[in-house]
């Protein structure tokens, strides 16, 4: 009898194996098919955030030109709010006053933005340089600081200037305008970037052009 039970539990202990060799083989297919798709939705919010940067620097540019008023590309620093920070865009017409440029007013006297602020899809968010360690500082550290109100909240912004002649004033001339946008998550309250190649952090550094406000991406990988 005991040879029997030991030819039965030898059995089933072979079966069971089998089984979970077969589950693992599936997961392992599937995970592999998967793969390509997470791939892409990260291709595809990369992409998204350039068209957004771009497709604000000109609008700021067209705008400023048309209207004829000093207009501005907002970004909510990270610590100023805790769905916005570092991961949102507006626009909003700005005055000089005195050598320091604020939001010019509307007839309500609120704050003069041209259109809701835009977040940038998935994880992807502005770093600053200490966070890439890029050649150069990025607008995080560049751009010109500016309070503004967004629904009863005052948000602390960095943001580039362009003037009536379509030329960008803020970051003053001379100064390189950088911004570098990575996918991030907070960390003890800290911004970390999530995405890293041989160990190092991925992330799109896009250069700006004072003149024409077009820009210009380059792949930290």
């Amino acid at each position: 009898m005991k040879p029997e039970s030991n030819k039965q539990t030898s059995g089933a202990s072979a079966f069971s194996l089998i089984e979970m060799l077969v589950v693992m083989g599936i997961i392992s297919l599937l995970l592999v098919a998967a793969y390509p798709i997470f791939s892409n939705n990260s291709n595809t919010a990369r992409n998204a955030s350039r068209e957004i940067l771009k497709g604000h620097l000109q609008q700021a540019r067209a705008h400023a030109i048309s209207a004829g008023n000093a207009t501005a590309i907002a970004f909510p620093i990270s610590g100023s709010d805790p769905d916005l920070g570092a991961r949102a865009i507006t626009l909003v017409e700005v005055e000089n006053s005195t050598g320091k440029y604020l939001p010019l007013k509307d007839h309500q006297g609120k704050d003069s933005q041209l259109q809701r602020f835009v977040k940038l899809p998935g994880n992807f968010h502005f770093v600053a340089n200490s966070q890439v360690s890029t050649a150069q500082p990025t607008i995080l550290e560049t751009g010109h600081p500016l309070q503004l109100s967004s629904n009863g909240k005052i948000l602390e912004c960095r943001v580039i200037v362009f003037s009536p002649s379509g030329q960008i004033v803020q970051p003053p001339p001379g100064t390189p305008i950088a911004i570098a946008i990575g996918q991030a998550m907070k960390r003890n309250g800290a911004l970390v970037l999530t995405e890293k190649n041989d160990g190092l952090p991925v992330f799109d550094l896009l250069q700006i052009n004072r003149l024409t406000g077009r820009a210009k991406f380059y792949e930290s990988e």
